[in-house]
């Protein structure tokens, strides 16, 4: 894809340089846009609404290219979608995706940190329902769910991917809903191992929505 009309965008909260384009080149059966995650239904952007006003989604550049200057032109057929899942998905079912906006970054400042989620269980009945699902308290895991400061981890599980799974299983069952705002304190937050950015590259599925909170964002 070919971007054009590039200009340097400042992510002033994270201090990192972007660069903003569009995605009027876009062509469906070459370029490849990586997504992430999946989306909350109840939160779809309803139909009538003009692509056009849109924020501008967040792109990543992958490892092997970097973009470092303002030039006229940019071409690259391979992005990692970080911030936009809900705009991206309005925009491609209506068949506009050419009509979005976009910054791109480079992969080297992207960073991620784990949602918080609310625990729609009583504290007591949540660590039996972990327990039963084969999760001890342990600082010996590096992955796993954090709650109360405390670590509790499944000898079972050996990836990022499986802990994620079993994300799901909790969301899709109601048993923990997402905090949008994620400077909230509640003795009934948790959250989970954060994804690193490698781990973009390597998953093969969606993952539940609100599994990461990536940054540089607007």
């Amino acid at each position: 894809m070919k971007f054009t009309n590039i200009e340097k965008y400042h992510f002033k909260s994270d201090n990192v340089i972007g660069f903003l384009s569009d995605l009027s080149h876009f062509n469906s059966e070459i370029d490849q846009i990586k997504l992430h995650e999946e989306t909350i239904v109840k939160n779809e952007i309803q139909a009538g609404v003009d692509v056009i006003n849109f924020e501008p989604i967040v792109l990543s550049l992958y490892p092997d290219v970097i973009l470092d200057n303002v030039s006229e032109s940019f071409e690259t057929e391979k992005l990692i979608l970080l911030d936009g899942h809900h705009r991206w998905k309005y925009a491609n079912r209506q068949n506009l995706i050419d009509k979005l906006r976009c910054i791109l970054v480079n992969f080297k400042d992207v960073k991620i940190e784990s949602y918080l989620f609310n625990i729609n269980l009583d504290t007591d009945e949540f660590l039996n329902f972990l327990h039963d699902e084969g999760y001890s308290n342990s600082n010996q895991g590096t992955i796993g769910i954090t709650f109360s400061n405390e670590m509790y981890v499944n000898n079972n599980i050996s990836n990022i991917s499986e802990l994620y799974n079993f994300k799901k299983t909790l969301q899709d069952n109601e048993i923990i809903t997402p905090i949008l705002d994620n400077k909230e304190d509640s003795s009934k937050l948790i959250k989970f191992t954060p994804l690193n950015p490698n781990d973009l590259l390597n998953v093969n599925h969606l993952l539940p929505p609100k599994s990461t909170w990536i940054t540089p964002r607007i």
